[in-house]
């Protein structure tokens, strides 16, 4: 099977997401328990969190670097299913079940279904997405269901807003302790993190595979309209506070992404007798994506 440039380049970026999953997996496994029963290494939770993200942006571009070539091929949309499994389903999975080292086996045995709840949510969303897709770039614009790198993201980013918060030695968090409650309160908040991802991690799962549940494609969103001054505005604001703190902006951007649609579908079925907007009615036909 010959391969043209274009789609050699995309599989390449796809290729880096499947290495960046790797490496997480590899992260997570060196986990080790200190004596008092806590983790020796929390920084492979944020090494490998990050490895996540950095996976995220491989998987971005490949997408629509193959359709800017004209090089989308079965190879690159069967590699990129595989690669998307990996990084963003076994290792999310993984990293929940691991973040409970030295609880009680029969807590670990149920945080066991919870991860495999998760897994199982992102293998078949990413079946469902290889026999659904579509290469062009209108196919692209929603999502029917959660996609599965906004579900790793959000495991992803709780991990690491956790382990920052627990260091509590950033210049950032001063104010915090000082004008509303104090770092201890803060750091037995983050604790309880540890406790809610296995339950979160079930949550994603169904929100993975639901076919009502519509979420917007952030990425086309910005580019792939014009927008007022005021939007513009905000999206700087955004950027600042990504590159100012991003252990606090990413988990707060995801978990709102993640809120969002179920809201507005309640929202809907309660006031108006229907989950879908009108907008959902007029345009039945919604893209699928990883």
């Amino acid at each position: 099977m010959e391969l043209r440039r274009g789609s050699l380049f995309a599989n390449l970026l796809t290729i880096g997401n499947g290495i960046c999953g790797f490496a997480a997996l590899v992260k997570l496994s060196q986990l080790q328990l200190a004596e008092d029963n806590s983790l020796a290494n929390p920084e492979n939770l944020v090494f490998a969190g990050y490895l996540i993200l950095l996976g995220m942006l491989f998987d971005a571009f490949d997408g629509k670097v193959a359709r800017m070539v004209k090089g989308a091929t079965e190879l690159g949309a069967q590699l990129d299913s595989l690669c998307d499994l990996i990084t963003f389903g076994l290792v999310p999975a993984f990293m929940i079940f691991q973040m409970q080292l030295g609880t009680s086996p029969r807590w670990m045995n149920v945080v066991w279904f919870f991860s495999l709840a998760y897994f199982l949510g992102a293998l078949l969303r990413l079946a469902r997405f290889n026999v659904e897709n579509s290469p062009e770039e209108d196919a692209h614009l929603c999502f029917k269901g959660l996609p599965s790198p906004a579900a790793a993201g959000c495991v992803a980013s709780l991990v690491i807003f956790q382990n920052y918060v627990l260091k509590a030695e950033q210049a950032e968090l001063k104010w915090i302790s000082e004008n509303l409650f104090s770092i201890e309160s803060m750091k037995a908040f983050v604790t309880a993190i540890s406790y809610i991802l296995p339950f979160l991690g079930v949550f994603l799962g169904f929100t993975m595979v639901s076919s009502r549940l519509k979420f917007e494609h952030v990425g086309s969103r910005i580019f792939g309209r014009s927008h007022s001054w005021e939007f513009f505005v905000s999206l700087i604001f955004a950027a600042l506070l990504l590159a100012i703190v991003p252990e606090v902006f990413l988990p707060l951007a995801f978990i709102g992404y993640l809120v969002w649609t179920p809201v507005m579908f309640l929202f809907r079925l309660v006031f108006f007798g229907r989950g879908s907007s009108q907008a959902d009615e007029e345009e039945p036909q919604v893209l699928q994506r990883s």
